[in-house]
């Protein structure tokens, strides 16, 4: 399920909301905190817009329906129930806190499926000095595979090849970055993938064909959605089905099949193209 879809569905159960709202538009907004532009947005079908976690819980919390239910993950009785405990926000700011090493227990022996926001951290150069690293404005909070053990588990990672083409040509992100410490990095990603070949699998689809925010997929436990210094934590049934789907069509996506990657990456780091 890409962004699109999420959108038309979550448009789709706030109109129901305001169709079935007894105290009128203002009262809906005194009682979300939402204001009337966002709203607006919200339900203009030519802007694909998802409100924060903090608003999809008191949308929920406000007219008694699910976060779940808002973004069409789920259809509870009537499409209404109370707030579920499958959904919570969990803070990526503070390595001291984070909940990933647990989340990499409990999948041992599944499959963990990575739609990174940058670069996937496992890959990332780990010797590279910060003055030199490819970009400063990188974000670094993300690091879903911080501590896991090679081949602890079976990981697989879908990202657009242009995110590696950026930084093939340091624009982008990338803009104004060292060209060799770039290239450097495309090799590196390139050794790993080669090293790390079955266990893990770097799939490189076309962005400008096929969009995805970033989400982790912890085995059957739970799904990550990186939301900037947070994760969004689902753990219903359906949830995990249907990112774990939106994963798999990715990965059917992709330009070449895993075993060739590292030479796709090779390919950039040399010329700064993928195809040819």
């Amino acid at each position: 399920m890409d962004k699109r879809q999420l959108c038309a569905l979550f448009r789709d159960r706030l109109a129901q909301l305001l169709a079935a709202e007894t105290k009128g538009v203002a009262g809906f907004l005194r009682d979300t905190g939402m204001d009337r532009s966002a709203l607006s947005q919200f339900l203009d079908p030519s802007i694909d817009r998802l409100p924060r976690a903090e608003t999809l819980r008191r949308i929920g919390e406000a007219r008694g329906v699910s976060v779940d239910w808002l973004l069409g993950l789920e259809n509870a009785p009537e499409g209404r129930q109370q707030v579920a405990p499958s959904f919570q926000i969990e803070q990526a700011d503070d390595p001291r806190r984070s909940p990933l090493h647990a989340w990499h227990r409990e999948a041992e022996g599944q499959k963990l499926r990575y739609v990174p926001s940058t670069l996937p951290d496992t890959l990332q150069l780990s010797d590279t000095p910060e003055a030199d690293a490819p970009t400063p404005r990188q974000p670094r909070e993300e690091n879903v595979l911080d501590g896991v053990i090679r081949n602890d588990l079976d990981i697989e990672i879908a990202m657009p090849v242009q995110t590696l083409q950026d930084l093939a040509t340091q624009s982008g992100l990338w803009r104004g970055a060292c060209p060799a410490e770039c290239a450097r990095q495309l090799e590196h990603m390139a050794e790993t993938c080669d090293a790390r070949f079955p266990a893990l699998r770097l799939h490189l689809y076309d962005g400008q064909a096929n969009y995805s925010s970033p989400f982790t997929v912890f085995g059957r436990q739970r799904v990550a959605l990186y939301i900037g210094e947070a994760y969004l934590v689902l753990t219903g049934r359906e949830q995990i089905a249907a990112f774990t789907a939106r994963f798999d069509a990715l990965v059917r996506a992709a330009l070449v099949s895993p075993d060739r990657t590292g030479a796709l990456l090779r390919r950039l780091a040399d010329t700064g193209e993928w195809a040819g």
